[in-house]
């Protein structure tokens, strides 16, 4: 393991501390034009160039060889975002051992620096987002309760379409916490000073008006890294603080052959196990078995794995009472354990290494797929205004119906299938069925209604379509 370095990208800048007999030493690192106006730990380009410029400043500057690395990531990054944390380095070949969200980092300050204890909500502003979670400091303890509000943030307001869920601002606004503080640029801890206020005086049910707004130095971030790096080294200084992070802000649903089944909640903290009992093991109508990881983020699937195993691998569990065990460790690596419930035959995945030999077998093309995929939130949002449009006689509305349909063209053109399905039979190798229903007029497994198309690029399902199916 070697040393254990702690990295927060920030302002341009890569932040690096590591720890000595006592105390957390803090560097800054110069990154390159190309990648500084990225979200670099979640762009796999950026973070391996990232990589590089780290690698040569420790071995040059710090004589630093042999070391591993804590990464510091934003409050909305989930599961999807973290397995490619892990796989950029992978292929760079340096050792990340865990993430760590920044409002994390600055609970554990906070709690070493200056004794906050109890419920405390922490803010971290960068200049284009905002992360507000709650935690619980005592005893040596830092517990994260929950995430309300992560991403991208205006500086205005506290939209409640930005809550992480749709339920996160009545518990946001039910918090026990005395605190709020705030960390960040000054300008945008302003902001949020003002933003805060406001919601709170407009609410109408935040609980505690008197909550008290602290501001602190954004250098907290790097330092509680470092502690939580001196943790992990083993040094004596740090040995009687304990972080407990959540496994993800979202809701992590997992997928067989088309039928999903919740697994973990968006307050489940790590590590943790949990066994789910699946009444009938689908069998594949392909070669292979589909098995899919999604994140649940506002109202969206998001895919987080997707992995194919040998039909022949699996061929015991078709048709039968079976349970599913995950198991995720406080690195957020995941193993899922399939188990006969008669016989208690078990079939392992380890979902990141199995992601990384699908890899590893598929050939590598033009990055088509990605390119497509980070577009189709803008045809969504053209889709419902075309679909949800009140004024069919608006130039305006007619213009986005055109927009729509201009990109859908385009797109089919490309090689790009649009999945919708509705009256169909239910085909789980290109939908996901969301919630069933019972309707009369309908065949047994028909799509009734398609909460979101799907997409599909050259046979491979770049998004799987939502539908509700009936009976």
């Amino acid at each position: 393991m070697g040393t254990i370095i702690g990295v927060h990208f920030w302002n341009r800048i890569a932040r690096l501390c590591f720890c000595d007999a006592e105390s957390v030493s803090v560097a800054e690192v110069n990154l390159p034009s190309d990648i500084k106006r990225l979200d670099i730990a979640a762009n796999e380009y950026a973070l391996k160039k990232a990589f590089e410029v780290i690698d040569g400043f420790l071995k040059e500057k710090a004589g630093i060889s042999d070391y591993s690395l804590v990464i510091a990531v934003s409050d909305d990054m989930g599961l999807k975002e973290i397995q490619g944390i892990f796989s950029a380095a992978r292929e760079f070949g340096v050792n990340v051992i865990r993430t760590v969200t920044e409002t994390l980092a600055m609970a554990y300050f906070s709690y070493v620096e200056y004794g906050i204890g109890g419920n405390a909500l922490m803010a971290f502003v960068s200049p284009a987002k905002l992360g507000i979670s709650e935690y619980y400091l005592e005893e040596g303890i830092v517990e994260k309760i929950d995430t309300y509000y992560a991403g991208r943030w205006n500086g205005s307001s506290l939209s409640k379409k930005d809550f992480v869920h749709s339920y996160s601002d009545k518990l946001f606004d039910a918090t026990a916490a005395d605190y709020v503080i705030c960390s960040g640029t000054m300008e945008r801890s302003l902001d949020f000073d003002f933003a805060m206020k406001n919601y709170i005086r407009a609410s109408g049910t935040f609980i505690n008006k008197n909550i008290e707004l602290k501001a602190i130095d954004n250098q907290c971030v790097i330092e509680g890294i470092g502690f939580i790096c001196g943790k992990l080294e083993g040094r004596t200084a740090f040995q009687g603080l304990n972080a407990i992070d959540s496994a993800s802000p979202y809701e992590l649903i997992l997928s067989v052959n088309g039928e999903m089944c919740p697994l973990l909640d968006s307050e489940t903290v790590v590590p943790y196990s949990k066994t789910v009992e699946i009444n009938k093991f689908p069998e594949p109508v392909r070669s292979y078995n589909s098995i899919k990881l999604f994140e649940y983020r506002k109202d969206e699937f998001v895919l987080v794995s997707d992995i194919h195993v040998a039909k022949d691998k699996m061929e015991d569990f078709y048709k039968k009472a079976s349970s599913v065990k995950v198991d995720i460790d406080e690195d957020k690596k995941i193993v899922l354990t399939f188990v006969d419930i008669q016989t208690r035959n078990e079939y392992k995945i380890d979902v990141l290494e199995a992601a990384a030999q699908d890899d590893a077998v598929e050939e590598k093309e033009e990055d088509v797929p990605g390119f497509i995929t980070k577009v189709l939130p803008i045809i969504d949002n053209l889709e419902y205004a075309a679909n949800y449009a009140k004024d069919d006689d608006s130039p305006y509305m007619q213009g986005i119906v055109q927009s729509y349909n201009n990109a859908i063209e385009i797109l089919k053109k490309n090689g790009v299938e649009v999945v919708h399905g509705e009256g169909e039979p239910f085909d789980y190798n290109f939908q996901t069925a969301v919630a069933h229903v019972e309707d009369d007029d309908l065949p047994d497994n028909t799509v009734k209604q398609v909460m979101q198309a799907g997409y599909v690029y050259k046979g491979k399902v770049l998004r799987p379509a939502s539908v509700v199916v009936a009976n």
